[in-house]
């Protein structure tokens, strides 16, 4: 292509100078993307997060074959072999240190809600040896809308724990209207005690 003389440009095309670097940390989490757990995967809309918070996101929704995008709530569909199948953005990639331009193989469980790096291999550089080898995203929900497991774990838990779990509000609400109740009841008892 030879250089125009007048030097005009079309104004609708991109010069690739003119482009400034993708976003190099996740938009739901800001931590910087590297090559294990926080990869950058790039949905059918084209936006970019983390894979530990596509993970995240997986194990709390209803539709576990589907990611729906936070930020245009597009669908986009998981591959055959799961969430880490996802398309990598090479651009973001491409921006990372030479150490990090290798993805590591990832195992993704939903049903433990675990991610793992698959393997290790020996060509890897010495960055290797301080990852963590899983990480813990968090339980599925079940259908019933209890966490956890089993369909029996809910029964099995304590009032108190159920208590623990929730939102400090409701739990505080909870409390006062049990200790209110109580109160009640024994007010009513002794007042008929006394009424006799």
């Amino acid at each position: 292509m030879e250089p125009d003389p007048n030097n005009l440009r079309d104004p609708y095309k991109s010069d690739p100078c003119d482009e400034e670097p993708p976003d190099l940390e996740c938009a739901i989490c800001f931590s910087q993307f590297n090559n294990v757990f926080n990869t950058p995967k790039v949905l059918e809309c084209e936006h970019t997060f983390c894979l530990e918070c596509l993970a995240r996101m997986n194990v709390k929704s209803a539709q576990p074959d589907t990611i729906l995008c936070p930020l245009c709530r597009a669908y986009t569909p998981l591959p055959d072999l799961g969430l880490p199948k996802l398309a990598n953005d090479s651009t973001v990639l491409s921006y990372l240190p030479a150490a990090m331009q290798y993805v590591y193989s990832i195992r993704f469980s939903r049903n433990t809600g675990k991610l793992q790096v698959k393997r290790v291999p020996s060509s890897a550089p010495d960055i290797t040896q301080t990852i963590s080898q899983s990480l813990d995203v968090g339980t599925p929900e079940n259908t019933d809308g209890s966490h956890g497991m089993g369909r029996d774990s809910g029964r099995e838990r304590s009032l108190f724990a159920t208590i623990l779990r929730m939102p400090l509000c409701r739990a505080f609400i909870m409390c006062s209207v049990a200790i209110l109740t109580v109160t009640l009841t024994t007010l009513i008892i002794t007042n008929m005690k006394n009424n006799k």
